[in-house]
């Protein structure tokens, strides 16, 4: 039953540091600061997987980077744009988080993926344009 207990608190304490961390970016970004978003990135160019990295989100070019450990940063695509936002499905939920929140994006190389938590949803469907059609 202590076990239990501990581990309520420890779950609580966890929410409430992400909360706060999320908090914090949008703060930033509300500045005109730069922040760095985690997501999981899926891209023709870097293979058929989710690549885990960080996008960095500037005032200028929004999506400007994005930087995977233990690799150089990559560039994406000139010219990203949204298509649509939606839950990721049974087998992608597998890989990625199934409480994230895809981003299809389109460029003249093709189809980019990008998955972000919830709380970084907004900042992420600001940052890349939607499609004029």
């Amino acid at each position: 039953m202590i076990e239990l207990g501990f581990f309520a608190v420890l779950a609580a304490l966890a929410g409430w540091l992400m909360r706060r961390r999320a908090r914090q970016r949008s703060e930033a970004m509300a500045g005109g600061e730069p922040a760095e978003v985690p997501c999981m990135l899926k891209w023709a160019a870097l293979g058929s997987r989710w690549k885990v990295g960080r996008l960095l989100l500037t005032g200028t070019d929004p999506l400007l980077r994005t930087s995977f450990p233990g690799r150089r940063e990559v560039a994406l695509p000139p010219g990203l744009r949204r298509t649509g936002v939606r839950a990721p499905s049974v087998r992608e939920g597998l890989t990625i988080n199934p409480r994230s929140r895809i981003v299809e994006c389109e460029s003249a190389e093709g189809e980019v993926l990008i998955a972000v938590m919830p709380e970084d949803l907004e900042h992420v469907t600001e940052a890349v344009r939607v499609t004029s059609s």
